[in-house]
C-alpha cells in the first residue's frame, strides 16, 4: 500500500457523520418511489387482477337484462280541412298532447288491460347452481288455479318424477314433497292448482313457480316501463321495457303498442259513428237512384250464374294451388320410394330410415322383417368364418323378401304415376276454364263503374250539407306503429365493457393508494444505492442474504461452506479492512448495529473466522451481556465464565478463553447476565482486558450490544480502534442511519464503516464461477419469494 494517508484514514467525524450535502429535500423521492414500485408491482398487478376477477364473477353470475322498444307516431287530423275549412283552434301544444298520451299509457287502468292480455300472473324460474333463469315463452308446463283461492307471491318448487307425475313443495329444505299427476287438480295450502304439460316439457331441470296478484304486476310493469316523447315536431312516442327475459320484454312492449293503437281506433270509431248516423239520414234519399243499378247487377248475376266473378277466379286459383300441392305430394312419394329401392339394393335399408307415412300400414311388417333378417345375417356372418348352410339359407331368405318388397314398390310406383297423369289432366281443364273468366268479369265491372260514378256524384252534392257538422264532430288522434317491438338479441346490462373498465380503474386506484401508503410508511433500506444516498460513511462490504434453511444449520458459515458466495463476501471484507486503515496498532474492531436482528453477531463470528484463516491470531469477545448469542455459533452450551466474570473480578481472562474448531480463533463468551453491564464496560478492568488481549492476539473483535437499545454498545465502540456498523437490507430503518449520524457527532467517533448485510442475490454469476460459489447447487431464493419480494 502507498505510504500516503488514504481517504478512510482521515478524520470522518465531520465528513461521514451526516447526510451528503448535495441531498436536498424533495417533494417526491423518486428513488424511493422506484424502489417501492419495484417491490410492490406484483401486488399492484394482483390487486388489478383481483378486481377484474370480481368483475368477471359478477358478469358470470348476474342475470343479464334485455330491453325492447317501439316507436309510435301520433297523427292529428282535422276533418274540416278535408272540405277546405280551417280546423278549430286548440289551446294545447304538441308537448301537452304527447304528455297526455304518455300519462294515458302509464296509467294503472291502461296497464291493467296490458296485464290481462298477457300471461304474466305466473312466473316460472329454472333453478340454477348460482342464479335462476326465468322461462317465459318456452315453459315446461302451464299452471291453472282458482282465482278465488290462491297464495300470491309464494314459491312452489316442482320436480318431475316422470312424464306423467311430479313432486311439489313450498319448502324444499324441510321436504314435505307431495306427488301429483299432470293434468289433474290438486290441493296446496287449501287451494286448487293444476299443471298441464306443454310441448317444451323437460324432466331434468328443477324449477319453481309463483303467482302474482294484479297490483304487484301493475307495479312491476310500471317500474320497468318507460314512455317518453321521442320527437316533439314529429309527434312520436318511444316505449321501452327492461327485464331479464327477451321474449317477455318484447311481448309487453308489443301489447302496450297494440292496446294503445286499438284504444285510439276505438276513439276514432266512436267519432265516426256520429258522422255515420248523420249521413244515414241523407243517404235515404239516394236509395231509389242506386236501386236501379243494384237491380241491373242482380239481373247480371242471374243471367251469368255467378255472384262475383272475382270470387270464381279466386276459387279456381285455390283449386290450382290445391292440385299443385297434390302433385308435389305425389312427386315426393315417388322420390321416397325410389330412395328406398336404392337402399334396398345396397342392403343398407333400416326400418328406422323409412317414411311409413307414404306407404300403407301393412308394409311396415315387411320392412321390419327385412331389417331383422339382414341383422341376423350379419350376426351369423360374424360368427362363422366360412360359408355355411345357415348363411346360405338366410341369404336366400333375404333375396326372396327383397324381391317381394321390390315387386310391391314397383306396383306402388306405377299407381302413383297413373295418379300423377290424372291430376295433370285435371289441372289443364281448370286452367282452360280460368282463361274464359276475364271477359265476363270485365262486363260486370263496367256496370259497377257506372254505379260508382253515380254514387260519387250523389256524395259530392250531399257533402256541402254536411261540411260543418263533420268539422264539428271533432279532431281525433290516430296512432301509427313506426317501429314494432323488437326481440332483443344482445343484453343491455350488465355492460361487460363498462364493468371491466370500471374494475380496472378501481384496481388501479386501489393499487395507487396501496403504493401511496407504502411510500408514506416505507422506512426500510432496500438496496446499496439507497444506503449510499442516505450516508457518506464508507460501505466496505455487501453480504448476501443467507438461505433460511442454511442459516438454521450453520454456525460459522465461512468454515462450513468455504466455497459459498457469502464466504467470498467475507474474504472481500477481510481485504477491505486493509484499505480502511487497520494496521498493527489498530487491533481492536467492534461490530455493532442499531437494533437486534440485523446480523451483528453473524458478521462478528464469520469475520473473526475469516481473519483467523489468514494466519492471524484472533479472539472474539461477546460483550452483549444482556442477550448473548455468540456462543451458539461455536456450539458452546455453558456460559458461566465470561466477560461478566472477568470485568467483575471473579475470573481471569485466560481462564475464560474457549478454543474453537478453527485454528487461531478463540472466543470469550458473555458470561452470566450481570445487573450492571454498562458499569462493567466503563470500568478499568475492561480497558486492562483490551490491552492484555492486544498484546496476546493480532486482532480483537468486540461483538457489542445494539447501540440503539442500550448504552453498552457505544461504550465498547469508544474503546475500539475501528467500528463496523451492520445494516440489514429490508430490515433496518432509514431512521437508524440518522441515529448513527447523531451518535457519531455526539461521541466523536473517528473510524467507522458500514457492512450491508442480507442483500438479495440477483442470481447472476460469471460462467464457471457461478457454480463454484453457489451455496449448495440449488437456488437460494424460491421463485415465489423473488416474485413477491419477501
Amino acid at each position: 500500500m502507498p505510504n500516503q494517508e488514504t481517504r478512510y484514514q482521515r478524520d470522518i467525524g465531520e465528513k461521514f457523520s451526516k447526510k451528503p450535502e448535495n441531498t436536498s429535500p424533495e417533494i417526491v423521492d423518486f428513488f424511493k418511489l422506484k424502489t417501492i414500485l419495484k417491490k410492490n408491482l406484483i401486488w399492484a398487478f394482483l390487486l388489478i387482477s383481483t378486481t377484474l376477477l370480481i368483475a368477471f364473477l359478477y358478469i358470470r353470475y348476474t342475470n343479464v337484462k334485455y330491453q325492447s322498444y317501439a316507436e309510435l307516431k301520433l297523427n292529428k287530423r282535422s276533418e274540416a280541412s278535408v272540405f277546405g275549412f280551417n280546423p278549430l283552434k286548440e289551446e294545447n301544444s304538441n308537448l301537452n298532447t304527447l304528455s297526455g298520451e304518455v300519462e294515458l299509457i302509464r296509467s294503472k287502468l291502461f296497464l291493467r288491460q296490458v296485464i290481462e292480455k298477457l300471461p304474466l300472473d305466473v312466473t316460472y324460474q329454472v333453478i340454477g347452481r348460482f342464479k335462476n333463469e326465468e322461462r317465459y315463452k318456452f315453459i315446461p308446463f302451464r299452471v291453472s288455479y282458482d282465482k278465488s283461492c290462491v297464495a300470491y307471491n309464494k314459491k312452489y318448487f316442482v320436480n318431475a318424477v316422470d312424464g306423467d307425475s311430479f313432486k311439489i313443495t313450498d319448502n324444499p329444505d324441510k321436504g314435505n314433497w307431495t306427488t301429483h299427476t299432470f293434468g289433474e287438480y290438486f290441493l296446496m295450502d287449501g287451494c286448487s292448482y293444476k299443471l298441464d304439460k306443454t310441448q317444451h316439457f323437460f324432466s331434468t331441470e328443477p324449477l319453481f313457480f309463483s303467482i302474482s296478484n294484479t297490483e304487484s304486476l301493475i307495479n312491476y310493469v310500471e317500474s320497468n316501463l318507460s314512455v317518453a316523447p321521442e320527437n316533439l315536431n314529429a309527434n312520436t312516442i318511444k316505449i321501452t321495457f327492461e327485464d331479464y327475459n327477451p321474449y317477455k320484454v318484447q311481448e309487453i312492449v308489443e301489447a302496450v303498442s297494440e292496446l294503445y293503437t286499438k284504444y285510439s281506433k276505438e276513439q276514432k270509431n266512436r267519432a265516426n259513428q256520429l258522422k255515420i248516423e248523420f249521413l244515414n239520414q241523407q243517404l235515404e234519399q239516394t236509395e231509389q237512384q242506386l236501386s236501379n243499378y243494384e237491380q241491373y247487377i242482380e239481373n247480371f248475376t242471374v243471367e251469368n250464374k255467378t255472384v262475383n266473378p272475382s270470387e270464381d277466379v279466386n276459387r279456381l286459383i285455390t283449386e290450382m294451388i290445391k292440385i299443385d300441392s297434390i302433385l308435389y305430394g305425389i312427386n315426393y312419394q315417388l322420390m321416397e320410394i325410389r330412395d328406398v329401392q336404392k337402399q334396398l339394393e345396397k342392403d343398407t335399408l333400416s326400418h328406422d330410415q323409412i317414411n311409413y307415412l307414404i306407404l300403407p300400414q301393412d308394409t311396415r311388417q315387411l320392412f321390419e322383417e327385412f331389417s331383422e333378417m339382414l341383422q341376423e345375417y350379419q350376426i351369423a356372418k360374424s360368427r362363422y368364418k366360412q360359408e355355411t348352410q345357415i348363411l346360405q339359407n338366410k341369404k336366400l331368405q333375404i333375396i326372396t323378401l327383397k324381391d317381394k318388397i321390390n315387386n310391391y314398390l314397383g306396383n306402388r310406383l306405377e299407381n302413383l304415376s297413373n295418379k300423377k297423369e290424372i291430376t295433370i289432366e285435371r289441372k289443364q281443364k281448370i286452367e282452360a276454364k280460368f282463361n274464359q273468366l276475364p271477359s265476363k268479369t270485365n262486363e260486370l265491372n263496367q256496370k259497377k263503374r257506372f254505379y260508382s260514378l253515380y254514387e260519387e256524384l250523389y256524395l259530392s252534392l250531399m257533402q256541402k250539407k254536411t261540411e260543418f257538422e263533420i268539422a264539428q264532430a271533432g279532431t281525433l288522434s290516430e296512432v301509427d306503429i313506426l317501429t314494432p317491438a323488437n326481440l332483443p338479441n344482445t343484453p343491455i346490462g350488465p355492460s361487460t365493457k363498462i364493468i371491466y373498465i370500471g374494475a380496472f380503474v378501481i384496481g388501479f386506484i386501489v393499487s395507487f393508494v396501496f403504493i401511496g401508503f407504502r411510500y408514506l410508511f416505507y422506512n426500510e433500506i432496500n438496496g446499496i444505492n439507497e444506503l449510499e444516498r442516505l450516508t457518506s460513511i464508507p460501505i466496505i462490504a455487501k453480504i448476501s442474504r443467507l438461505n433460511s434453511s442454511i442459516a438454521k444449520k450453520s454456525g460459522v458459515i465461512v468454515a462450513e461452506k468455504p466455497r459459498s458466495q457469502i464466504s467470498e463476501a467475507f474474504r472481500t471484507l477481510r481485504t477491505s479492512l486493509d484499505f480502511v486503515g487497520i494496521k498493527e496498532s489498530n487491533k481492536v474492531i467492534s461490530v455493532s448495529s442499531t437494533t437486534s436482528g440485523e446480523g451483528k453477531t453473524f458478521i462478528s463470528v464469520n469475520l473473526a473466522a475469516i481473519l483467523a484463516m489468514s494466519s492471524k491470531k484472533v479472539i472474539i469477545l461477546d460483550l452483549d451481556m444482556r442477550k448473548p448469542r455468540a456462543q451458539y455459533a461455536f456450539n458452546l452450551e455453558q456460559n458461566e465464565f465470561g466477560i461478566s466474570s472477568i470485568l467483575s473480578g471473579g475470573a481471569l481472562w485466560k481462564d475464560c478463553v474457549n478454543e474453537t474448531k478453527i485454528k487461531n480463533l478463540h472466543f470469550i463468551p458473555s458470561g452470566i447476565i450481570p445487573p450492571n453491564p454498562a458499569e462493567l464496560l466503563e470500568g478499568e478492568l475492561f480497558v486492562k482486558l483490551i490491552n492484555e488481549l492486544k498484546q496476546e492476539y493480532d486482532l480483537v473483535l468486540l461483538d457489542t450490544p445494539p447501540i440503539g437499545l442500550v448504552s453498552d454498545g457505544m461504550i465498547a465502540i469508544k474503546k475500539s480502534d475501528h467500528s463496523l456498523f451492520v445494516v440489514r437490507a429490508d430490515y433496518s430503518k432509514r431512521s437508524y442511519i440518522e441515529d448513527l449520524h447523531r451518535s457519531i457527532n455526539l461521541n466523536k467517533i473517528q473510524n467507522i464503516s458500514i457492512i450491508f448485510n442480507a442483500v438479495r442475490k440477483d442470481n447472476k454469476g460469471y460462467g464457471y464461477y457461478q457454480d463454484y460459489y453457489n451455496d449448495n447447487g440449488s437456488k437460494s431464493i424460491s421463485t415465489l419469494k423473488r416474485i413477491f419480494n419477501i
